[in-house]
């Protein structure tokens, strides 16, 4: 001890203990701040893994089983809970065979466990009817129950996700809890999943800590023997494991980890470092593809596509986006079922992939749309030779057990580095390209600056149409339809007319069909209907027989709950007979409604002792047997069968047809769209009821209507001058 004392009293012995020290608090700071940085990205990863593996597991039980559950999440996604949708939970939380095979899919997919809970209504307990653990021979385990002891019971009783360590088998697992509710949002159960073992999860850091500790002794011991040199060249390897954790926690790791194949303190905080790098590659993998079709997801083509837009707009590299969307795939999951639908996904991204060649990059966006970016270089004409190859391939029947499945595409397409200058820009441009060439149908068409011009044209009649039915200055003119035996009035057809402040008329032909694309068809219909309604009133008091008005009603408007009860609110309130207003529709209102429901809302609007006009008879999609069973008083026959009748012979048989058949079935028959005295001549003596067209009349505003039939009436059948 005496000569201890007196090396340590000596220079040598105060160097050494100083070089200790400071090597000591040197190894201190430094391995501290390794053990740090590597602990937050351990605690950052695993809180993703577990967050990751609850959102995958809730989007696995809404998909597999989407008849029964459907998720609810917060705004950052995160799932609050699995939401029955029966009424009855006791079917749903039952012990299947699907359950089974899901769970253990979830645990495969999490590298986990995963169980599901059902709460007792007696015990208020949450016990456990399916579970991916399993005893050493492979049976299951006992039961158990997640009681009020349990640290997540507080928040699965009030309704709540848990999040944490819970115990299992006496050691803790990292879990997340999601509760199941009723269709009502009351708790029914639970889902759990889990991402193994906590101490497991944290072996690296435990491991860290232990070398560590080891790693400063030794360093110590040989700092004293070697001097700082030696420790200088020690310290070097962690001082690199350092700076690779921060750029991991960064985001941003270069290269492989170094010195994982070191057998010392720097070999396993390097080998845990690995483990976390390979942790942040799978999460990675989760967030960027498509779990159905294995291509990008939306998040990663978002990413490629900032790239393509730098490459394309510096010149560095010319990019075309190209937007695929299947036409009508609704119909085949209403048809075959989300499984089938899913299958055919796949196999149409497999051809996307396969055409498309492995340099470009492919992303599905939605159900089915998918993006293609193709950064070759190539033309114009060999990007559309290319589009022409993928739709020939989505026309390529799919051969499925369900049955042989056809289907048709659509693409619009954008030159990046002409046509976009960001991803909004670009993702714009192809969607009007694309809408473009959907209704062209089963086309492939390029972007080009008109569809932007008619886009936002569009966009601006929407918003000045919103504002004109608001303030009423849509008007109605009125038609004539004449009886061409007596030039008698029988009955006028209200037309809308739109003349804007500052923009002057604006045609039906445009302004009618952005109405029906915009929804706003119901209002401008309700509107149209009041006006008619308050015009009928005014000629009745005024003595003008005008017969009955005839209103067009869209499909849209036809099928809205509240439509018969609007149609007699109108007539109440200024007070017409049900007669005075004849409903005309189109057969469009037979697409893809039942018989009972097209037949109990025209017998509501009959019960009303409203008229009933089927119009453009023959240009759609009637059925005889419609038109035996539905209460038209009418048919209004389209102009495409007027047009030159007096020159064709064959026109003039199909009109005799329709006035025969209309007749057997007690219909009126309508012409609409005579233009000259011999169409009108030759419907005439063919039989036809009334006639409306130009010969007799213009639209013409309410005002003018009465001279305008006093005229009407005083024609004689050689004359051939219009009144209007």
């Amino acid at each position: 001890m005496s000569k201890l004392l007196t090396f340590l009293k000596g220079i040598t012995g105060r160097v050494t203990t100083l070089l200790v020290l400071i090597v000591s608090v040197s190894i201190l700071i430094t391995a501290t701040l390794g053990y740090f940085k590597l602990y937050q990205v351990t605690a950052a990863n695993s809180e993703i893994r577990i967050d990751r593996a609850a959102r995958a597991a809730t989007a696995l039980f809404a998909e597999r089983l989407a008849s029964e559950f459907t998720v609810i999440r917060d705004e950052a996604g995160t799932p609050l809970a699995l939401r029955l949708k029966g009424e009855d939970p006791t079917g749903a939380l039952t012990f299947r065979d699907a359950h089974d095979a899901l769970l253990k899919e979830i645990g495969a997919i999490n590298q986990g466990a995963a169980n599901l809970f059902r709460l007792n209504p007696e015990s208020q307990a949450f016990d456990r009817f399916a579970t991916t653990f399993r005893r050493p021979d492979g049976s299951m385990p006992p039961p158990m129950s997640i009681g009020i002891m349990h640290p997540a019971y507080d928040n699965l009783i009030n309704n709540r996700p848990h999040l944490g360590e819970v115990p299992v088998m006496g050691r803790m697992r990292l879990a997340y809890l999601t509760p199941i509710q009723t269709a009502t949002g009351s708790v029914a159960g639970a889902l759990a999943v889990d991402v193994g073992w906590v101490d497991d999860l944290v072996a690296a850091r435990n491991e860290l800590r232990r070398q560590i500790i080891i790693a400063t002794g030794l360093i110590l011991v040989l700092v004293a023997a070697f001097g700082a040199a030696s420790l200088g060249a020690e310290l070097k390897p962690l001082r690199a494991l350092s700076r690779y954790a921060e750029d991991l926690a960064a985001g941003a790791p270069a290269g492989a980890v170094p010195y994982r194949k070191r057998n010392d303190e720097i070999g396993a905080l390097a080998q845990g470092l690995e483990r976390v790098v390979a942790l942040q590659g799978k999460l990675a993998h989760l967030a960027y593809t498509d779990p159905l079709t294995g291509l990008a997801n939306r998040s990663r083509h978002l990413n490629d596509l900032d790239q393509a837009l730098s490459e394309s707009l510096s010149g560095q590299r010319k990019w075309t986006l190209l937007h695929i969307d299947l036409d009508k795939f609704k119909q085949v999951n209403d048809g075959y079922g989300q499984s089938v639908g899913d299958r055919v996904i796949k196999l149409i991204a497999a051809r996307i992939k396969d055409t498309a060649g492995d340099s470009a990059r492919i992303a599905r966006l939605a159900a089915d749309h998918f993006a293609v970016l193709i950064g070759d270089g190539r033309p114009a004409e060999e990007v559309e030779t290319l589009a022409e190859k993928l739709l020939t391939e989505i026309h390529e029947p799919l051969q499925l057990n369900a049955g042989e499945i056809r289907l048709t595409g659509s693409i619009g397409i954008v030159l990046l580095q002409h046509d976009a200058s960001d991803a909004d820009e670009a993702h714009r441009n192809a969607g009007l390209a694309l809408r473009k060439a959907k209704a062209k149908g089963d086309r492939a068409v390029f972007f080009s600056s008109e569809m932007l011009d008619d886009f936002q044209n569009h966009m601006r009649i929407e918003r000045m149409l919103r504002l004109a039915i608001a303030d009423r200055e849509i008007e109605v003119h009125f038609q004539p339809q004449v009886n061409p035996a007596t030039h008698q009035l029988a009955g006028v057809e209200a037309l809308a007319r739109w003349t804007h402040p500052a923009e002057g008329p604006i045609s039906p032909g445009m302004f009618i069909p952005i109405a029906e694309a915009s929804g706003q068809i119901v209002d401008l219909g309700t509107l149209i209907l009041e006006l008619a309604c308050e015009q009928a009133a005014k000629w009745r008091a005024a003595g003008f027989g005008f017969r009955h008005i005839s209103i067009n009603v869209s499909p849209i408007q036809l099928w809205q709950p509240n439509f018969i009860e609007v149609v007699k609110d109108a007539l109440k309130r200024h007070d017409l007979a049900g007669n005075e207003i004849c409903i005309e529709i189109t057969e469009g209102v037979f697409v893809d409604q039942s018989k009972q429901r097209i037949e109990k809302v025209l017998a509501a609007l009959r019960q009303l002792g409203v008229l009933l006009s089927l119009d453009d008879f023959g240009s759609g999609y009637s059925s005889l047997g419609y038109l035996n069973r539905l209460p038209f008083d009418q048919l209004k026959v389209d102009r495409s069968f007027v047009s030159d009748i007096d020159t064709d012979v064959r026109k003039q048989k199909v009109m005799r047809g329709i006035l025969e058949l209309g007749r057997g079935l007690g219909f009126d028959i309508v012409v609409e769209g005579a233009e000259t005295l011999e169409e009108v001549t030759v419907i005439r003596d063919i039989g036809c009821d009334a006639i409306q067209g130009y010969y007799y009349s213009r639209p013409a505003p309410a005002l003018l209507i009465p001279e305008v039939v006093k005229k009407i009436q005083r024609l004689k059948p050689s004359e051939q001058a219009r009144t209007a």
